[in-house]
């Protein structure tokens, strides 16, 4: 599903993603074969679309102590960003431009996303700067999750162990909930290996729905309500290790009745 993906296997996804309640997918640090996009061209999906990054081995303090502190740096001091081969850099606008220029006339593409969580970040600007110059049409998150550089139209955030609580940008930018979610409830014999990721875990499906409903009662909706512009959550499917998918690794199971998933992602319920 993953490296040889079927036509099946793609408009299944999407497909279900639709019946779930979801108007968009964020495609996290990949990029699909062009089919995978003309599906979700064909069948109404718009898509977020991460640019994949590279650099040395991660900071762990640059990388993950902002979800718990929400500090933000800038990014032009490579050695904290881990991207001080410069060779590495050339080769990430090289990549970008790529990138771009394969996916430009995908109308399904509705946002650029340059960097992920400080994963070899670094001149922030210049990517977006470089991104804006090449597509003049579309909506650029140049930094999901933290690390944010005062710049662009949007905010994007990654919130997991705390309550979401909504703040208006002092820049008046829009603001995005990237990341959030994340509950991981494992279907036996439909799990890739023994290993379980996530980010709070469920013991039953009883318990799954519970969480779900009150994480979208009582902290998306009322952000929704003060202004909150778009939601991510964490994720359609599981992949490999991660088991907070909405779907089993194998396409078998979804793991909530779709009518009642639909209304707790639309709020309805």
């Amino acid at each position: 599903l993953y490296t040889a993906p079927t036509d099946e296997a793609m408009i299944f996804d999407i497909t279900t993603a639709k019946s779930l309640g979801f108007n968009m997918l964020r495609k996290h640090i990949k990029i699909e074969p062009l089919r995978w996009y003309y599906h979700c061209d064909r069948l109404g999906m718009l898509v977020w679309q991460d640019m994949p990054n590279g650099g040395d081995k991660y900071n762990p303090l640059t990388i993950t102590l902002p979800l718990v502190t929400n500090t933000h740096i800038k990014d032009h001091c490579y050695k904290l960003f881990s991207r001080e081969d410069e060779q590495g850099r050339e080769q990430y606008y090289k990549e970008l431009i790529e990138m771009i220029t394969q996916l430009y006339n995908c109308p399904c593409i509705a946002m650029w996303v340059l960097f992920n969580e400080g994963w070899g970040q670094f001149d922030a600007d210049i990517a977006y700067n470089l991104t804006r110059k090449l597509d003049a049409t579309r909506l650029i998150d140049h930094a999901s999750g933290w690390h944010d550089q005062g710049i662009g139209d949007i905010v994007s955030r990654h919130v997991y162990f705390v309550d979401y609580k909504f703040k208006p940008d002092t820049k008046g930018r829009a603001m995005l909930l990237s990341e959030f979610g994340g509950y991981n409830y494992p279907i036996e014999s439909h799990c890739f290996n023994n290993k379980n990721f996530g980010y709070r875990r469920m013991s039953d499906a009883g318990k799954y729905e519970t969480a779900l409903r009150k994480l979208y009662k009582t902290q998306i909706a009322p952000a929704v309500k003060l202004g909150l512009s778009a939601a991510v959550y964490t994720q359609l499917t599981d992949v490999e290790d991660e088991l907070n998918g909405l779907i089993t690794y194998d396409r078998e199971v979804v793991k909530l009745d779709r009518e009642t998933a639909r209304k707790i992602i639309k709020m309805e319920d």
